[in-house]
């Protein structure tokens, strides 16, 4: 086998891999997001066409988030406290991934002939109020997200799943 296709393989795994973990860390975030909304509307049935959209804009904005990491968003400080990072990223990919998620739905409403206004109801209640308090749910739960990518950084990519998810000898 070539060296180079193996890498090459390698890579693509890694890769895939890891838009997997990103994509099923934010379709988990958004049917919570979409529950608590029928919970708080006080809907009595689950919208299945709701919680299916959350897998499609998990997937989209999963590789959104995947492409900014290749970008090296938000990696200018490495000799800091893990903290600074982790916030660091939290706070730019949830701007990222609103202004994503803004656009994507002024474009669908753009293509079935509604308002910037009228597309982007269903995100936050349309207001910059809500937006904005979506935006602050996403920063906070992506918190842990960032803390165990930078925990892996410094430990070194696999321990932390060695760590997580394998026997340790005692």
């Amino acid at each position: 086998m070539d060296t180079s296709t193996g890498t090459l393989k390698q890579k693509a795994y890694h890769e895939l891999k890891e838009y997997l973990v990103i994509t099923l860390y934010l379709w988990v975030i958004f049917v919570l997001l979409e529950l608590h909304k029928s919970v708080v509307l006080g809907e009595r049935y689950i919208d299945i066409a709701r919680q299916s959209f959350a897998i499609i804009n998990a997937l989209a904005l999963g590789k959104v988030m995947l492409i900014a990491r290749d970008l090296h968003l938000g990696e200018v400080v490495h000799d800091t406290s893990l903290i600074y990072p982790t916030l660091l990223k939290s706070a730019l990919f949830s701007l990222l991934l609103a202004a994503f998620k803004i656009l994507e739905d002024a474009a669908v409403g753009l293509y079935h002939g509604r308002s910037f206004s009228q597309s982007i109801e269903d995100l936050g209640g349309g207001t910059w109020r809500g937006i904005f308090s979506l935006t602050a749910i996403v920063f906070v739960v992506l918190i842990p997200f960032f803390a165990f990518t930078e925990l892996e950084r410094v430990l070194g990519e696999g321990r932390l799943e060695q760590l997580f998810f394998r026997r340790r000898k005692l």
